[in-house]
């Protein structure tokens, strides 16, 4: 499978397991001198290859690059290591942390992978003025990038695991609402 024909299955997936909804959140592959990003307003349910958007980092995004795109190009111009980016709207992760400045799983794997993660302020007035930068930053330091009321961004060195970073989360995330209600 290509790195293109990767990044449809990854973002299709996390519309199935409803981490995003039919039109939301996005993701990115690195390329040599550019990156590959799905396009702005795609649909999980129908995106095509052929719908993705190349983005070079010595040029000015396309108009059809996702929204996010600019985050997507920060996070690669400052974390070397990182070949993957997805971004999607973790139901239970958003919930639990809209009245907290962290997050904390309680959950062994949760504990392991994560540890305590900061939960960054959401700026909607300034998004792409001031949240490039601070999700960026936040990806030095951890796997998962949380904007609260918004969602997670997850980055690694490929698809597979920003995946399974935004999955292991929520999963974290469910296992402590869970454990509330006991």
């Amino acid at each position: 499978m290509t790195k293109e024909q990767q990044l449809v299955f990854y973002y299709q997936l996390l519309r199935q397991y409803s981490l995003n909804d039919s039109h939301s959140g996005n993701g990115s592959i690195r390329l040599n001198d550019s990156f590959v990003v799905t396009k702005t307003g795609a649909c999980a349910d129908t995106i095509k290859q052929s719908e993705l958007v190349t983005c070079h980092f010595d040029k000015p995004l396309p108009d059809n690059a996702s929204l996010d795109a600019s985050i997507h190009k920060l996070i690669y111009q400052h974390n070397s290591h990182y070949q993957a980016v997805l971004h999607a709207h973790n139901p239970y992760t958003i919930a639990l942390t809209l009245q907290s400045d962290t997050m904390s799983p309680v959950d062994f794997e949760g504990k392991l992978y994560f540890g305590e993660l900061p939960v960054l302020q959401c700026e909607a007035n300034h998004y792409l003025e001031v949240m490039p930068q601070r999700i960026s930053d936040c990806l030095k330091q951890h796997s998962v990038a949380i904007v609260q009321s918004h969602g997670v961004y997850a980055a690694a060195e490929n698809l597979e695991l920003a995946y399974k970073w935004l999955c292991s989360l929520e999963q974290s995330a469910k296992i402590y609402c869970l454990s509330k209600q006991v």
